[in-house]
């Protein structure tokens, strides 16, 4: 039997990007941006702003909800080799956890993207398998969506660009 509280294992992807730290964090902090890169997803509750601490939103990812609040938002900065952070809570229903976004300054022209989640099905939405089956089935299809997502950021942001 595997122990619910335990923490998931990390899954990470990461890409470099053609924009300065802090443009590249405007387009992975803020909610808005999402459907445009993630396939199949879309902000169920309206953000007339880029988020903040405390606040509590929901994505639909083709079948999966996914409430979220943001726990933690630091912008990066390139003059002072600062990494851009975001770290959001997953509230379930489906998923629990936790995912965020790195952003490390390059140079004034790049950046790298560091996407990650730590996250596990919860009881309900498993359930009765264990997470010993159902965590790696899970790691791998964020692996999947991740890097699909981020490729497709960088096609975009590349194509702006020009």
């Amino acid at each position: 039997m595997t122990d619910p509280q335990r923490p998931a294992r990390r899954v990470e992807v990461a890409r470099l990007l053609p924009l300065e730290a802090s443009v590249a964090f405007a387009w992975v902090a803020d909610l808005r941006t999402h459907p445009r890169w993630i396939p199949l997803t879309h902000l169920v509750s309206p953000a007339t702003r880029g988020p903040e601490p405390g606040d509590r939103f929901t994505m639909v990812s083709g079948p999966v909800t996914d409430r979220m609040e943001v726990e933690t938002i630091e912008r990066p900065s390139t003059a002072a080799a600062r990494v851009g952070r975001t770290r959001l809570r997953k509230l379930g229903p489906v998923l629990l956890g936790a995912a965020g976004f790195d952003v490390v300054p390059v140079d004034d022209r790049r950046s790298r993207v560091v996407w990650w989640e730590e996250a596990h099905l919860a009881a309900r939405a498993a359930g009765p398998l264990p997470r010993s089956l159902t965590d790696p089935l899970l790691r791998l299809g964020l692996w999947v969506m991740m890097r699909v997502s981020l490729s497709r950021l960088g096609r975009l942001l590349e194509r702006r660009g020009r």
